[in-house]
């Protein structure tokens, strides 16, 4: 296993499953590389234009396709030099890596508000003022038969736990 990409809407724990599963495939003896892609945006926006804004905000599949390249390479180079690439974040949109996971988070939609009720204030406005409707749909659109859909309620310790499952044992 190559790279693991984790999506899902805002407030659906993305982050915080993905530091929890770095820390465990680590404690197991992995190397791993955590990529949040609102970071990468940021660090893109020196070279690039069209990252503007929130990645589920505006022409949020145009902002992931400037990403995707980024992704591929560090995917490509977590092959080679033998890590785990974790990427999440919105922009990691419709990507999925090769020899890789995509791992999709679903949440009640008033429990998925409530977690987004905890989110600094500047984020919390922008997702007020948002329709996440279009970016729903581009997510639901991604998913595959491959993809490993999960219960963003239940605690990031199972999650982590049926992450670690599936790859020890992919389904067929």
């Amino acid at each position: 296993m190559s790279a693991i990409a984790i999506t899902g809407l805002p407030g659906t724990g993305k982050t915080h499953l993905a530091i929890n599963l770095g820390a465990k495939l680590t404690e197991n003896g992995n190397s791993v590389l955590l990529l949040h892609t609102d970071i990468l945006k940021v660090t893109l926006r020196q070279f690039l234009s069209g990252l503007s804004g929130p990645g589920y905000a505006g022409d949020f599949q145009a902002k992931a396709q400037l990403v995707r390249p980024f992704l591929e390479a560090q995917t490509a180079k977590a092959v080679r030099d033998g890590y785990i690439l974790i990427i999440e974040g919105t922009l990691a949109l419709g990507f999925v890596p090769s020899k890789g996971l995509h791992v999709f988070l679903e949440l009640d939609e008033n429990q998925r508000k409530q977690r987004e009720k905890q989110k600094h204030f500047s984020a919390k406005q922008t997702l007020q003022r948002t329709s996440l409707a279009a970016y729903r749909k581009a997510l639901e659109f991604s998913v595959t038969n491959a993809t490993l859909r999960l219960d963003a309620a239940l605690p990031v310790r199972q999650l982590t736990e049926e992450i670690e499952r599936y790859l020890i044992e992919p389904p067929n």
